[in-house]
């Protein structure tokens, strides 16, 4: 697998015919330029754009095909996002890259529980959870 620099990020080359799935791919160690490093890094929530997203996979435009395939590489990496509506391709049918998500790492610690009870609560104690957040400060 070879990478090559976008805008500071390391994405994958998809002219490499090793890479036929693009997604998003681990850098090489030391350097944190994908989003999953850099939410990591971040403490597990960062704010991407569609862009980057987009930028990340090997894509040069947006479009239904490009949201799927995005939230599908977040959800293999362990990042669930929001606003959710963003990255459906019924919800957004006109993408731009300048629009943003907030992604986050799901390890479930209290910021993915207060998050996830808030984007999905038929799923989750969402009393539970907020009295368990409030209960921390």
């Amino acid at each position: 697998m070879t990478y090559r620099p976008v805008d500071g990020f390391v994405g994958p080359n998809m002219n490499d015919p090793t890479n036929s799935q693009g997604g998003l791919l681990a850098a090489p160690e030391g350097n944190a330029g994908t989003v999953v490093e850099r939410c990591r890094v971040a403490g597990g929530l960062l704010r991407v754009t569609l862009g980057e997203l987009r930028e990340e996979l090997g894509y040069r435009r947006l479009g239904k095909y490009v949201l799927d395939e995005v939230a599908e590489s977040l959800t293999a990496e362990g990042l669930g996002w929001f606003p959710a509506w963003r990255l459906s391709p019924r919800a957004n049918g006109e993408p731009r890259k300048e629009h943003e998500v907030w992604v986050f790492l799901r390890d479930d610690g209290l910021r993915c529980q207060v998050i996830e009870a808030i984007r999905t609560p038929g799923g989750f104690d969402v009393p539970g959870v907020l009295n368990g957040l409030l209960a921390d400060r």
